[in-house]
């Protein structure tokens, strides 16, 4: 029997962990199961009290088999405090499954991935297993998956194996930006956000880790396997965020929760349709268009302030 595990990544945000762990708990398989939290260390005083407030509600939580707490003693910060966790679980279980604190699932989310992960585990171009979708016209498409290159950080499981090199310094993404061939226009082929992205975390705009995990997945020309209905929605469009704040672009059509078996595509089935859904919001025009929408909210933001 393969060791698989929940992995949750925390800071500050304790009524957003519980929103998150609430709807955890509705997928039955949950009381067989451990999970691990890895909740960073406060950067600032102002910080302090949210994260002591979410590890109070972590030390009192109930319905996992085992709970396991990862508490850092200091502010690793996204980035770093997700590739920690990240290799702490691929060297300790052969499967892993994620949760931000940020993620309210569906209940059928843990048994959609536990089968996909079982359905997949031994195809080697997989990389990842996504409960997350935006709307799709899917037609008579027969699956209840669908394959595409981009990764998605919203709510997903993978194997030990396939994250055993993922280039997380900056050095390293540096290189692979001068030295992959046709890098720029790989990423562009999956969304024109990605590229600026992997250069602002280069150059410490930003402390992420998903920007990493697409290099990995383009570089070594992995699949992502994504549901044809999304099972999770994100609810961290706020200020209280660390890295999401403006337009939520990521509400999306939610499974009800009630189906429990799956129709897994084959990796080889490619529909050239849906993944160019799937690819729409993070086209250029959309993507100009939610950066004018944000820049007036931070606009009217800092207007209301001012007064």
């Amino acid at each position: 029997m393969e060791k698989t595990i929940i992995g949750v990544f925390c800071y500050k945000r304790a009524a957003k962990l519980k929103a998150s762990m609430e709807a955890l708990l509705k997928n039955p398989e949950c009381a067989e199961m451990d999970i691990i939290f890895f909740a960073d260390g406060y950067k600032g005083e102002k910080d302090k009290q949210g994260v002591l407030e979410t590890r109070a509600y972590i030390d009192q939580l109930t319905g996992f088999k085992t709970v396991y707490k990862h508490y850092r003693d200091k502010n690793f910060s996204t980035g770093p405090n997700f590739h920690t966790g990240l290799t702490y679980l691929s060297n300790n279980y052969d499967r892993f499954i994620i949760v931000e604190d940020d993620l309210v699932v569906t209940p059928n989310y843990v048994k959609y991935l536990l089968d996909a992960l079982d359905f997949y585990k031994n195809e080697k171009t997989v990389f990842c297993v996504t409960g997350f979708a935006f709307p799709l016209q899917i037609g008579s498409y027969p699956y209840d998956t669908i394959m595409a290159n981009r990764f998605c950080s919203y709510g997903w499981g993978s194997w030990s194996d396939r994250v055993k090199n993922v280039v997380w310094d900056k050095a390293g993404l540096q290189k692979i930006v001068q030295t992959s061939p046709n890098f720029k226009s790989r990423l562009n082929e999956e969304g024109m956000d990605l590229y600026r992205m992997v250069l602002k975390e280069i150059d410490g705009t930003i402390s992420t880790w998903d920007i990493q995990m697409q290099v990995h997945v383009s570089e070594n020309q992995y699949q992502v396997v994504y549901p044809i209905i999304s099972k999770g929605t994100n609810i961290g469009f706020d200020q209280e965020s660390t890295n999401t704040f403006g337009i939520d672009y990521l509400q999306t059509p939610q499974d009800p929760g009630t189906k429990r078996a799956f129709k897994f595509c084959p990796v080889d089935v490619i529909e050239p349709n849906l993944q160019k859904q799937l690819k729409k919001p993070y086209s250029l025009p959309v993507l100009a268009k939610r950066k004018i929408m944000n820049d007036l909210i931070k606009f009217g933001s800092k207007f209301k302030k001012s007064n």
